[in-house]
């Protein structure tokens, strides 16, 4: 069994339980603490963007790694309340 860590959080036991993460300054809730590159863009995004758009995602606050961006097919460990996603859509000139 993994110890729990700073936060009393044990990551090996996330599953089922209420994570909170907050994608472009709104509060989102997840049931798992793995979250991918594309569903941050949907939740970001929900209405499908014309096939120009490309998506820019970075997060800090997260459990592992703790910062960074994600690109397609990545994901990230998120911390029960307060990891942060920036999602920002731009069109390929």
């Amino acid at each position: 069994m993994a110890a729990p860590d700073e936060n009393g959080d044990n990551p090996a036991e996330e599953h089922g339980r209420d994570f909170e993460i907050i994608v472009n300054a709104q509060s989102h809730d997840l049931d798992r603490a793995h979250v991918s590159y594309e569903e941050i863009v949907h939740i970001a995004y929900p209405e499908p963007a014309g096939p120009d758009t490309r998506y820019t995602v970075t997060f800090r606050n997260a459990e592992h790694p703790r910062e960074g961006s994600l690109a397609p097919g990545e994901s990230v460990t998120v911390k029960h309340r307060g990891t942060i996603f920036n999602v920002k859509a731009t069109s390929k000139s």
